[in-house]
């Protein structure tokens, strides 16, 4: 095992709309990839060391559509963020605290709930980030 000693600390963006359904989402534009646990060629996290990591997702839908994301860690759904309005552009933030063993990959999903994943590049909408909080 690792041990965890050195930072980490990921943020990656999407820089185009999603639309459908069924799609692994993959935040192609890496700002920070500190201790590169982030892989945006697979769009997912990867845990280097056993440890409580903090992350944090923004999403968008347009006007008329909505949009829910599931964080899945190792294939599982864990938690799921939802943005959407009939009337307005809408969008969310959620962040989760979860406890994770070396080499679990943690990414977000779209199933079937939804239609419309909006990208606002200029202002960094969606996002995908995280860092590492405490050794287990």
């Amino acid at each position: 095992m690792l041990k965890a000693t050195q930072p980490l600390a990921f943020l990656a963006m999407l820089t185009s709309d999603v639309t459908g359904s069924n799609h692994h989402i993959f935040f192609n534009d890496v700002k920070l990839n500190v201790g590169n646990a982030y892989n945006p060629s697979h769009g997912m996290f990867v845990a280097p060391y056993n440890g409580t990591y903090q992350l944090t997702v923004s999403i968008c839908s347009n006007n008329g559509h909505w949009i829910t994301l599931e964080f899945h860690v190792n294939d599982q759904v864990y938690d799921k963020i939802y943005a959407g309005d009939a009337t307005y552009e809408d969008c969310c933030s959620k962040t989760i605290y979860v406890s994770l063993k070396q080499n679990d990959d943690v990414y977000l999903k779209h199933e079937k709930a939804g239609d419309y994943l909006r990208a606002f590049d200029l202002l960094g909408f969606p996002s995908f980030g995280g860092v590492f909080l405490f050794a287990e």
